[in-house]
């Protein structure tokens, strides 16, 4: 028998446990693969600094707490069954129960997905944070930089009536919807499931970008929302509010006061939470045309159409840089914005000027149309003048002013105006149209005029957008244009028409699609800053054809003899587009259209050997290239 002092079994004790604990360390970096220690990180519920002995644990990108620790910070009620391993919580009418490296949770009664589940560390359940404190009626942001999280929690729930499975109730326009989601409030806003907007709205579309960022359009106007972040984007624009999106029951909750405003100024908004009812009324009144919906997926890239020109004698004056009023661009209490000189010979000369104004300049301003008649001795005369012009205090501006206008335009519903009739003798200056501008408001303004020669013979008159910082009177601005921004895109110039025409090659049905752009060659060569009437002090080109109309000709031929359906898609280039289309008499808005990421389609029924699609489009902002044009059979 072999003997083994008190020594070596010390030595075999401490290799054992040596070998133990090296095993056991395998098996837990094996079992928390991904996680890290938050150690540095702080816990802010409802704005004050919660404290914990356990760790925080960052695991692939969750956070997670001790169970206990968890329920207690947030005042949940909790219940532990051992055998399942599941534990239970109720907070102020929410109900989770969460099991042990289960996937799947029960929340109010329901199968939810966890993403990454419950584990066990250091003989404890860590819970993930956001998971339980979002179903039981709270909030979560993580500041990676700051290692912070913030726990925003509803200290009540809105009263209800007794019974909890009766539905919530959604009155939209004309439409009444029982809803299967709950109507929540959080932080005294209020906030439905995106999918009864999209769903239930004409022109709305919704889908998922992401886990955690949700795509919901409505009207032409575009909102992308991130899961408990307080940063909207809007149609490319970012905006930051007090509002806060979330995810829950794998809905996303949107802010309905924040989407009605953005939408439709006058629309209305009311919670009833004692009847689980809620109003709302968008009026769409800003638009008379209905929107197209759009389609996802990418385009070939269209060929240019080169015979593609400028046609019509109404002469286009683009006024849009700079575009940024600042003191730095507009020094004095006035400037002139854009001029153009005319000397002609001609009884009638038909002018749009179309503007474009951002007002930072720190006081409220007044913008305005003017004619000062240089001739010696003929008289002239306004005829013909009618326009439009939107303002906006939002970043959104191809919706809220673009949109209208080029509605306005196609409709044939431009205003007419106080200047219709008036006369302006030699030497004379009178006011064609004037608008107030507020500081840190958008213009944008579309105004068609003929001036036409009362007695005499040769005209010679110059056409000016002027600014006013302090009520100055307008028609003394006799200055020439401030200089051009040449950092900033944004065209100035005069050019001869304000129409492009442009003729597809004949399509025949059932053959292969074609794609055209509108322009002249690969990029516009019809309104550049080389070939614009006015070049004092600069002028730059406007290849996005703001305030132009064109005229698409599509001929077809149909040698079937049959009936065919014809399908026409439109697609932006050089950016986001939006605008608006007629096509046999009837007005369409598009609605704002990622490049080479979305279109929209319109179905066209050919029913003779020979026909001609006559298709009239305007642009309303964003995209710096001309429209795409495809056509196929169905």
């Amino acid at each position: 028998m072999l003997k083994i002092n008190s020594y070596s079994w010390i030595l075999i004790f401490v290799v054992v446990s040596l070998f133990l604990m090296d095993n056991l360390s395998v098996t837990a970096a094996t079992s928390n693969k991904g996680m890290t220690l938050e150690n540095k990180a702080t816990v802010i519920v409802n704005g004050e600094k919660a404290t914990f002995k356990e760790p925080i644990l960052n695991k692939n990108g969750h956070l997670f707490l001790p169970m206990r620790n968890l329920y207690e910070m947030i005042g949940a009620t909790v219940h532990w069954e051992s055998k399942s391993k599941t534990a239970s919580a109720e907070r102020i009418g929410n109900q989770v129960a969460i099991t042990l490296n289960s996937t799947t949770a029960n929340v109010n009664g329901k199968p939810v997905t966890v993403n990454v589940p419950p584990f066990l560390y250091q003989d404890k359940t860590y819970v993930p944070i956001r998971f339980l404190s979002e179903n039981l009626g709270g909030s979560v942001i993580w500041n990676a930089p700051t290692r912070e999280v913030d726990i925003q929690l509803e200290e009540s729930q809105e009263p209800s009536p007794p019974e909890l499975n009766e539905p919530y109730y959604l009155q939209i326009n004309n439409k009444r919807i029982v809803m299967t989601d709950p109507i929540l409030s959080k932080h005294g806003r209020t906030y439905i499931a995106a999918k009864y907007l999209f769903e239930n709205l004409d022109n709305a579309t919704g889908k998922w970008l992401s886990g955690e960022q949700f795509e919901l359009q409505i009207s032409g106007l575009n909102f992308i929302f991130t899961n408990n972040n307080n940063i909207i984007q809007i149609n490319n624009d970012f905006v930051t509010t007090s509002e806060l999106p979330f995810i829950q029951q794998d809905q996303m909750y949107v802010p309905v006061k924040f989407i009605v405003n953005a939408v439709d100024e006058e629309g209305t908004l009311r919670y009833m939470s004692q009847q689980r009812e809620l109003y709302i009324y968008l009026y769409q009144s800003m638009f008379t045309s209905n929107f197209l919906e759009k389609s996802f997926g990418a385009t070939v890239e269209p060929q240019p159409i080169q015979t593609a020109q400028l046609k019509g004698a109404r002469t286009l004056l683009m006024s849009d840089n700079p575009e940024m009023l600042t003191p730095l661009d507009v020094p004095d209490n006035t400037a002139t914005l854009a001029a153009q000189t005319v000397r002609s010979s001609q009884a009638v000369n038909e002018h749009r000027v179309f503007a474009w104004h951002y007002n930072t300049l720190g006081t409220n301003s007044t913008l305005a149309i003017t004619i000062e008649n240089t001739s010696a001795s003929t008289t002239l005369v306004v005829n013909n003048s009618k326009g439009t012009a939107k303002k906006s205090s939002h970043s959104w501006i191809n919706y809220d002013v673009g949109l209208p206008i080029v509605d306005q335009v196609l409709n044939n519903k431009l205003q007419k105006t106080e200047s219709e009739g008036i006369t302006i003798a030699p030497g004379e200056t009178k006011i064609i149209q004037s608008y107030e501008l507020l500081n840190h408001y958008i213009i944008g303004l579309l105004h068609d005029f003929d001036i036409a020669v009362q007695n005499g013979t040769d005209s010679s008159y110059t056409i000016r957008t002027v600014l006013a910082k302090n009520n100055e009177d307008v028609t003394l601005i006799h200055t020439s244009p401030v200089v051009t921004n040449k950092a900033a895109a944004h065209p100035r110039g005069v050019w001869p028409s304000s129409e492009i025409v442009a003729q597809f090659p004949t399509y025949t049905v059932d053959s292969a699609e074609i794609g055209f752009s509108i322009s002249n060659g690969k990029t516009d060569h019809l309104l550049t800053k080389d070939n614009s009437l006015e070049q004092v002090n600069g002028s730059v080109g406007n290849p996005g054809h703001f305030g132009i109309q064109y005229m698409v000709q599509i001929p077809v031929t149909n040698p079937t003899g049959q009936e065919k359906e014809l399908t026409l898609k439109f697609a932006g280039r050089g950016g986001l587009y939006s605008g608006a289309l007629k096509v046999n008499g009837q007005v369409h808005l598009i609605p704002t259209l990622k490049s080479g990421q979305e279109y929209i389609e319109l179905p066209y029924t050919v029913t003779q050997l020979q026909e001609n699609i006559t298709i009239e489009i305007m642009h309303s902002g964003g995209s710096n290239l001309p429209l795409a044009i495809f056509v196929r059979t169905k």
